[in-house]
C-alpha cells in the first residue's frame, strides 16, 4: 500500500492526502517549508517536514525562500508596491503645501502686507487684489473664497493619498490653468515653481497608476 501524506498549512487547514511525488513537487515549488507539520499515513502524530528522511534531501536542494502551503503567493510583499505608495503620497502632499502657503499669502494680503510665498495659487492673489479694492467687506469675502480654494486642494490631497487617480488628474489640470495666470503676467519665477510642482504631482499620479496596476496583477 502506497504511503500518503497530510500537510498542515500556514492557515491551520490540513491538505492532502498526497503522494510522495506530489509532496516532492511542493518542496521544489517552495510551497512546503522544512518546519511545516506533516503526517504520514503510517503515523499517528505530526512531525516537521525535514524530520522525514525521504524529504530532508529535497530541502537541501531547494534554495528559494518558502511560501508555505495555505498562504497565497499573491500575499507576498512586492517592493515596487511600497515604492509606488511612497511616490504617490509624496505627490499628493503637494496639494497640502499649496493650500497652506496660499492661505498664508491670503492672510498676509488681508492684513495689508505685500509679501508672499512664491508657491501659492495665482487665482487667490487675483481674488485678494479685487477684495482689497472693496474695503474691509471685500477683504472678508476674498478671504472666504481663498479658504474655499484651499479646501478644494486639501480634498485633492486626501483623495490622492487614498489612491484616487481622478484627484491627481483634476488637480493637475486646475493647477496648470492657475499657472497660466502667472504666464500672462510674465512672472517667470512663479511659472517655474508651478512647472516644478506640476512635475511632482505628475510623479504622484504615476505612482498611483503603478500601484493600481500592481494590485490588479
Amino acid at each position: 500500500m502506497q504511503l500518503t501524506y497530510m500537510v498542515r498549512g500556514a492557515d491551520g487547514k490540513e491538505y492532502g492526502p498526497v503522494s510522495l511525488e506530489q509532496l516532492s513537487g511542493w518542496v521544489r515549488e517552495s510551497r512546503l517549508n522544512p518546519e511545516q507539520e506533516v503526517k504520514r499515513s503510517d503515523m499517528q502524530h505530526w512531525a516537521a517536514a525535514n524530520a522525514f528522511e525521504e524529504l530532508a534531501p529535497m530541502f537541501a536542494q531547494s534554495g528559494s525562500p518558502p511560501a508555505p502551503i495555505g498562504r497565497s503567493p499573491a500575499a507576498a510583499p512586492r517592493p515596487q508596491t511600497a515604492a509606488s505608495v511612497a511616490q504617490m503620497r509624496s505627490g499628493a502632499s503637494w496639494f497640502y503645501w499649496i493650500a497652506a502657503l496660499s492661505l498664508v499669502n491670503s492672510v498676509a494680503a488681508f492684513a495689508g502686507s505685500s509679501w508672499r510665498f512664491i508657491i501659492g495659487l495665482g487665482v487667490t492673489q487675483i481674488i485678494d487684489e479685487f477684495g482689497g479694492q472693496l474695503g474691509a467687506a471685500g477683504k472678508g469675502v476674498s478671504l472666504g473664497l481663498d479658504l474655499l480654494a484651499a479646501g478644494v486642494l486639501v480634498l485633492f490631497g486626501i483623495f490622492g493619498h487614498k489612491g484616487h487617480l481622478w484627484a491627481f488628474i483634476v488637480g493637475m489640470v486646475l493647477f496648470a490653468l492657475d499657472g497660466g495666470i502667472f504666464l500672462l503676467k510674465q512672472k517667470w519665477l512663479d511659472v517655474g515653481f508651478h512647472a516644478f510642482i506640476l512635475f511632482c504631482l505628475f510623479r504622484g499620479f504615476m505612482g498611483c497608476r503603478e500601484l493600481k496596476a500592481a494590485t490588479r496583477s
